[in-house]
């Protein structure tokens, strides 16, 4: 289920107005966790790029 962003930051808002510091500073490592995860997979070839690049490799041997 994806939400909306205004309604995703609402949720995180009150969430985190919950937590105590320690708390807080963790779930927020997690969240850039998972931005950074997010770009990494971004940044991964599509199985067809990879196959295509694959091939370029056995060629060139």
């Amino acid at each position: 289920m994806r939400l909306p962003t205004k309604s995703l930051i609402a949720k995180i808002e009150a969430l985190s107005a919950q937590m105590n510091p320690e708390q807080l500073k963790d779930f927020l490592d997690v969240l850039d966790s998972m931005a950074v995860m997010v770009e990494d997979a971004k940044a991964m070839p599509t199985s067809a790029e990879a196959s295509e690049l694959n091939a370029v490799k056995l060629a060139l041997h």
